[in-house]
Formats: C-alpha cells, structure tokens, sequence
C-alpha cells in the first residue's frame, strides 16, 4: 500500500479441517493475509495455492462462492430482510427448489441456534445474534473454508465467547477449515487448535494453541525473537 509493504516473505501451510487464530498488533498484516487468501487481493510477487492451484488461475468468483467463504465484523446482512431471507439468499440465487431451500434453511437456522428469530429484521437483533445469522448465510455455500475477520470485535465478552464456540463447534462438526483475525488473544487460545502470530508483515510463530506461552506472546507483541513451540 504505497511505501508500506503489508505482507511479505510468507510462506504457510494451512491444513484442512483446522481452526486457525491469526494474532499480532493492528497493522501487522493480519487482514491483508486474510485478503489474500480470499482473493480478494492479488499477490504482487509470489502466489496463493489452493489444493496445489495457483488462485489467479481459478474462477475466484466461484472460489468465494463454492470454496472459500468471508465473515466480517460488519456482518453485511441486507437490513430489509429477514434473518430467514438472508440466509435463503444465496440458495435463491441459485435457482434452488423452493421446497429444499425451506429445508436447508431450517437446518441452518438450527445449527447456529436462531430459529426463533427467523422472522425478525436484523435491526431488531443484538451484535451476537447478527453475527451467527452472518455465519448461516456463510453456511448456505457449503464452504470448506471460512476466513473471518474480526467476527467478535464489537461483541461483549459472554457474547463473544458464545460466537467463537459455534465456530469451534462448526468446525468440529463440519470438518470446515477455519481463519480467524482476532485480536482477542485469549479467545484464539480458548478455541482455535493453532495460532499464527503474525509481526511486521511476517509469520513470526506457527504453533498448537496449547503450546503458547506468555514468552511467545511478548515475543508476537512486542517484537523480541519468538521460541517455537511444536510449530512449523
């Protein structure tokens, strides 16, 4: 981004079927990396691999739509639908039967625990409940890979903790791969089964989250060399 180089010499593996917390200090590269690995940035050197594929050779449009799926903090839901049609969306889109869209819907709905509020308007929901009917409507693609960035920013604690457990669960359940941009350092050790602490544009520290210590932290944080514990 002009003179600042936001992303650079990275090299990782990100393994199917894992959730993943992405840590480090705000302008560290965190959601460039996560872009990147959306598509929704190009490379300006190097490249992004998906299952051994260059992105820049895929249908990035399919890729978001069929492999790869975004969450924001924002949650993006359209304000004069209902957390049903939102979530229906995507599946009208594509021309589904009317009768298996109801189906996948109501599957949904349960999976992230808002079927009651299926009928309301997101303005009349909280920040947790937008959040899960963001991770529905993200759930209607059958994605094997869910990139999130910041989902629980804005969200109280108890909320946030909730957030991040149907995540957790999701990936459980649902063998999805998921990234995660949080800043909340002990949220990513609470749920995710691998942290990536990410400094100045580099991965500094690829390891299980159980193995992370207050050292590696410091090390994350504050720019100190970080011992690697059981990581790549």
């Amino acid at each position: 981004y002009q003179t600042v180089q936001a992303v650079k010499d990275v090299t990782c593996d990100w393994e199917a079927g894992v959730f993943y917390a992405l840590v480090g200090k705000s302008g560290s590269g965190k959601t460039t990396l996560l872009s990147l690995l959306a598509g929704l940035e190009k490379p300006q050197s190097g490249c992004v691999l998906v299952d051994g594929r260059d992105l820049r050779e895929l249908d990035v449009d399919l890729y978001r739509r069929s492999r790869a799926s975004v969450i924001y903090q924002s949650y993006n839901l359209f304000p004069l639908m209902t957390v049903r049609e939102n979530v229906a969306f995507g599946l009208e889109n594509r021309h589904l039967p009317k009768n298996e869209i109801k189906r996948r819907v109501d599957e949904i709905l349960e999976t992230v625990k808002i079927t009651q509020y299926a009928d309301r308007l997101p303005e009349r929901l909280s920040g947790g409940q937008q959040q899960r009917v963001a991770l529905a409507r993200t759930l209607n693609q059958n994605p094997s890979i869910i990139l999130a960035d910041e989902p629980v920013a804005a969200l109280d604690p108890v909320t946030a903790h909730q957030v991040m457990a149907d995540f957790k669960r999701i990936n459980e359940e649902m063998n999805i791969t998921i990234l995660i941009n949080i800043h909340h350092v002990d949220l990513a050790l609470g749920y995710a089964q691998r942290v990536v602490g990410i400094r100045a544009g580099e991965i500094v520290y690829d390891g299980p989250a159980s193995e992370v210590t207050q050292d590696i932290l410091d090390s994350i944080y504050n720019g100190s060399a970080v011992p690697q514990a059981g990581g790549n």
